[in-house]
Formats: structure tokens, sequence, C-alpha cells
């Protein structure tokens, strides 16, 4: 049995520790253990339906008793410094903004009229069923063409296309 593993996370050679035997995956640092952590958590919510619902039962009940404003005001109270730090962030983004001659708007609220949501072409529409997904070959697929239309002010309904 070999003495030295490789850690999943850091990457990093170390000792095994002679009481986990053989099962050892992670090292010791902190960041590598939450990465650990983390990790069992995610396979364990996958798989484990009554550990999902104890779960999202408990963030709901957490949820309900700090709700989004009196948590953040609480943390804002207690933490000073994030206030200051944010706000000297803050102006940060605004000089870099005025000196791109970006828009003044720190929102932006029209982010899809600048692009096209979907790109005309030809793709294929398929059932979605997640216990199907052993199938290798798709037998009831729809091929459609997707064309992009866009209203223009300046024309008039007669003049927009019929399909």
């Amino acid at each position: 049995m070999a003495r030295i593993f490789r850690c999943k996370h850091c990457g990093k050679i170390f000792k095994r520790n002679p009481r986990l035997k053989s099962s050892q995956r992670y090292c010791y640092e902190v960041a590598c253990q939450q990465e650990r952590k983390n990790t069992w958590e995610r396979v364990k919510i996958k798989t484990n339906e009554s550990y999902r619902q104890r779960r999202q039962a408990s963030k709901r009940r957490w949820r309900k008793q700090h709700s989004a404003h009196t948590y953040q005001r609480q943390y804002r109270e207690r933490h000073p410094e994030y206030i200051d730090k944010n706000r000297e962030k803050q102006q940060q983004r605004n000089t870099r903004r005025k000196d791109l001659q970006e828009s003044a708007m720190i929102v932006k609220t029209d982010a899809l009229s600048q692009q096209r949501p979907i790109n005309p072409g030809l793709y294929a529409l398929l059932p979605w069923d997640n216990r199907g997904m052993e199938k290798i070959v798709k037998t009831d697929a729809l091929m459609v063409q997707l064309t992009v239309l866009q209203y223009t002010p300046t024309l008039s309904q007669q003049q927009l296309p019929v399909l």
C-alpha cells in the first residue's frame, strides 16, 4: 500500500494518515477539506431523496427566520468595513465605466435587445425524458428551421412578411 497520495483538490502530494487506511483522497488544508465536504453533500443531495427533503426544509426554515432584508441589514451593522469596501469598489466601477464611456446605468435592463436570443438555423426538437437517456439513437426527433423576425416600427403592417 502506497504511503503517499495526491490530493484531489490541490494536486499536492502528501503522506497518508495511517488511521484512514487507503481511503484518503484530500489533504488537511482548509480549502481541500471544504471541497471534500461540498462534494459529499452534492452526491448526497443527488442520490438521497430524504436527505434532500430535510435539507430543503431546513433552508426554508432559515430563510423564513432570516428574511433577506433583515439579514443584510444586520450583516452591514456588524461589518462596517464591508460598507466602506463596497463603497470604494462601486466608485472604482463607476470611474471605469466613465473611462470606457459606457452608459451611466448600473443595471442593464435591455440586455436581450442588444443580441439575438436565438440564432436562426436548423434545430432538432427532442422530447425530454430523463428516463430515456440510455437510448443511443433518437427516433423521435423533429427537425425545424427557425427564422428570427424582428418587428421594425418604421414598417407598416402591410410590409411585414406573412408566414
